[in-house]
C-alpha cells in the first residue's frame, strides 16, 4: 500500500479517535494536578517554572526545560515554586498523553515503526533525554502548538521516533504488590485531600480495610502511625507555603490541613526542629 494511503488512513483514524492529548497550558502553580497516575504515557515539558518533581520513588528539583516521559501506572506530580512564574504569575508547560491504543495503531499502520513502538514500551521507569535530543523534542513540541490537528498527528510520528531513543531512567520504580498498592493509594489520597479533615475510618474505607486492620497494616509497613504520616505530610506542605510563598504562619496552618495554630506550631517544630516563624523568615 502506498505511503500516502497509509498516512491518510492514519490521520483519519487518529483525528477521529482522540488517542492522544496535546495540552499547552499557562496556569497558576496552585492549579497544577496533585500526585496521580494514569493508564496512558505522559510526556511533560516545562517551559516556565521550577520546583520539585515527584515521580515514583524519586523526588528531584526541576527547572525550565525539564523534559520527562512517564510510562503508565507511575505516580507523579510537579510541585511548582510560586516565586518562579511569568509576569502574570503563571507557569507554562506542554503535556502529551499517549494511549496504548495509539501505539498499537502506529505499529499496525506503519510496520516500519513497529520496532520503534516496541523500543518505547521497554521503558519501565520515567526517563529524561540527552541534551541534543531533549532540545529537538522541545522544539518539536513548540512547533506542534501552532499546528492543525492533521499536522500535529503527523508530528506525533516524529515525536514517537525521538522518544524511543536513548532515554535515561529517573530512579527505578517498582510495580507495587498488593501492600505497596495500598500504600500508594494512601499516598495519592493524602496528596489530594490533605487540606481537608481526614479520619482513620475514611482512609481505611478508601483502601478496603476496617480501621483496626488498617492501623496495624500501616504501622507494620511504614514504621509509623497514619496520624504521624499525615502530620509529616502537612508539615512539609506548610514549609513549602512558608518558604516559597511567604505565607503567614496562621494561613499556612489552615492551608496545609491543620485546624489549630498552637498545635500546628508544636507539630511543625517537632518534625522540622525549628518553629514555622523561622521558616517564613528564610
Amino acid at each position: 500500500m502506498p505511503i500516502l494511503t497509509y498516512l491518510h488512513q492514519y490521520l483519519t483514524y487518529i483525528c477521529n479517535m482522540n488517542l492522544y492529548i496535546f495540552d499547552h497550558v499557562k496556569l497558576t502553580p496552585d492549579k497544577q494536578i496533585a500526585l496521580h497516575s494514569q493508564e496512558s504515557w505522559e510526556l511533560s515539558y516545562v517551559v516556565t517554572g521550577r520546583g520539585e518533581r515527584e515521580i515514583g520513588d524519586t523526588t528531584e528539583p526541576f527547572a525550565p526545560g525539564d523534559l520527562v516521559l512517564v510510562p503508565p501506572g507511575i505516580p507523579h506530580c510537579w510541585h511548582f515554586d510560586p516565586r518562579s512564574t511569568d509576569k502574570g504569575g503563571r507557569i507554562e508547560n506542554i503535556t502529551v498523553a499517549l494511549e496504548e491504543a495509539f501505539l498499537d495503531k502506529v505499529a499496525s499502520a506503519f510496520p516500519a515503526l513497529a520496532d520503534t513502538v516496541d523500543a518505547l514500551r521497554q521503558y519501565a521507569d520515567a526517563v529524561t533525554f540527552p541534551k541534543a535530543q531533549a532540545q529537538y523534542i522541545a522544539s518539536l513540541l513548540k512547533q506542534m502548538c501552532g499546528e492543525t490537528e492533521p499536522e500535529r498527528a503527523v508530528s506525533m510520528l516524529a515525536l514517537l521516533c525521538s522518544l524511543a531513543r536513548q532515554g535515561r531512567a529517573l530512579g527505578h520504580y517498582r510495580k507495587p504488590d498488593l501492600n505497596r498498592q495500598r500504600l500508594m493509594q494512601v499516598r495519592i489520597y493524602v496528596s489530594c485531600n490533605y487540606n481537608h479533615p481526614l479520619s482513620l475510618d475514611e482512609i481505611a474505607r478508601h483502601v478496603g480495610m476496617n480501621r483496626s486492620a488498617f492501623c496495624t497494616f500501616f504501622r507494620k509497613h511504614t514504621g509509623q502511625t497514619f496520624v504521624d504520616y499525615l502530620n509529616a505530610y502537612r508539615v512539609n506542605i506548610a514549609h513549602r507555603l512558608l518558604v516559597w510563598e511567604g505565607m503567614p504562619v496562621a494561613e499556612a496552618c489552615f492551608a496545609s490541613g491543620f485546624n489549630d495554630v498552637a498545635y500546628f506550631c508544636r507539630t511543625f517544630k517537632r518534625y522540622k526542629g525549628f518553629p514555622p516563624s523561622r521558616a517564613r523568615k528564610g
